[in-house]
């Protein structure tokens, strides 16, 4: 008989990380969804776009997430007021970004490039950003359920666009207008004091502590060496070959989901924790994602041409095929160093991820370089040795930490 007591309090216990499943899972089938209806050239140019936006946005979170957290050490006012300096400054970046294209003429449409920034910011920079007060504050459940109704509502749009045929810029449109309202509920429920943040925007900025380029530094270079394969093909692909590459990525990107809740919930908790216990959080992820990451791949394997038709709706998406095989590999390399680089970042080792991550990046150039003439094979290969790398450094990394912090009790 189902216990129906222990049901509800698993449910509970693991409902973060369950909204944060449910929030990717909507991300992709939104994707999924639209390039059902949307031509190959309008997917390419959305997916190019995405990724142009994500590297613009780049500069308005560079780890500060992370640096909020562990340099306010879990205190919640000081956590609040770090969030609405950093908030701001993301903002006045979109306000230099949006200025800055009326000096650019490679993009085909401005205003959809302006459409696909905001929706970016409001679903993935904004989130981020205000996620240091419900880890410090405890208040997963909160955000949990902010996330499983936003979760909900952009499917929704999503489905209306494809029965309607709306086009690229109503979708998005539609989609800034539920991030807006994601935007006030949550800073309303954390009690952002935007006016006060603009009123001590200086003031912020100078307590800052140098501990911060760590921060920023390590994002950095993690980004360049993850995306610069998408900027590659976003910037001197075919949109065409651009579909391809995206379609598979988005697919392979489902592993992402199954480690970035647990390190998310992992991260607060490893502060100030004995070694011992810092060592059974890592075997019991390392278990749990492992595990399904593989059973995943074995999935790909077997029925990957069969979901890439499935999902994209078009027979040329299954030429993605030997794409995403080789990305997913890449992926659970990457799954093995977010659970060991948790413990490298709670340490207050932040500097260490830098010299292997610019080692990554030139990794990841010279064989875009090196095998230019197969193009989108050379962004394959490129994030495949580059995120390889990663996964085995940060996993010999923490474990020296961990050998050299049990040894100094």
């Amino acid at each position: 008989m189902i216990n129906l007591k222990k049901c509800a309090n698993f449910f509970n216990i693991q409902l973060y990380p369950i909204s944060l499943y449910s929030r990717q899972i909507a991300g992709s089938l939104v994707i999924f969804v639209i390039a059902h209806y949307l031509s190959v050239y309008d997917y390419g140019l959305f997916s190019s776009y995405k990724s142009i936006s994500y590297f613009c946005l780049l500069f308005a979170n560079l780890g500060f997430s992370e640096y909020i957290l562990v340099s306010s050490q879990n205190i919640i006012k000081e956590v609040k007021l770090k969030i609405s300096f950093f908030l701001i400054a993301a903002l006045i970046m979109i306000f230099i970004v949006c200025s800055s294209l009326i000096f650019i003429d490679y993009l085909e449409s401005r205003l959809l490039f302006i459409l696909v920034l905001i929706r970016t910011f409001l679903d993935v920079t904004f989130i981020a950003l205000i996620l240091p007060y419900f880890q410090a504050s405890k208040k997963f459940n909160i955000i949990s359920y902010a996330n499983i109704f936003y979760s909900i509502m952009i499917i929704l749009i999503a489905v209306i666009s494809y029965v309607f045929k709306l086009s690229l810029v109503q979708f998005l449109v539609l989609n800034i207008i539920m991030g807006l309202f994601n935007f006030i509920q949550l800073s309303c429920y954390a009690k952002i004091n935007y006016i006060l943040g603009i009123k001590y925007f200086k003031n912020l900025l100078l307590k800052l502590n140098r501990s911060i380029f760590v921060y920023m530094g390590a994002c950095f270079y993690a980004y360049i060496f993850s995306q610069i394969q998408s900027l590659y093909v976003a910037t001197y692909l075919k949109k065409e070959d651009a579909a391809l590459y995206f379609s598979a990525f988005n697919i392979a990107s489902i592993i992402g989901i199954l480690f970035s809740a647990q390190v998310q919930k992992m991260l607060p908790n490893m502060i100030k924790s004995s070694n011992a216990k810092v060592r059974i959080m890592i075997k019991k992820e390392l278990i749990f994602i492992m595990t399904l990451n593989i059973l995943l791949l074995i999935f790909f394997c077997l029925f990957g041409k069969f979901l890439l038709l499935l999902l994209y709706g078009q027979k040329y998406y299954q030429n993605a095929y030997p794409i995403l095989l080789i990305l997913t590999v890449s992926n659970i390399s990457i799954a093995l160093a977010a659970i060991y680089g948790a413990y490298i970042t709670a340490s207050g080792n932040q500097h260490i991820k830098i010299k292997e991550q610019i080692i990554a990046i030139i990794i990841a150039f010279f064989t875009i370089l090196i095998f230019n003439k197969l193009k989108i094979y050379a962004a394959v290969l490129s994030y495949f040795f580059a995120t390889i790398y990663i996964g085995v450094v940060y996993f010999v990394k923490a474990n020296k930490l961990l050998d050299k912090d049990m040894l100094s009790r």
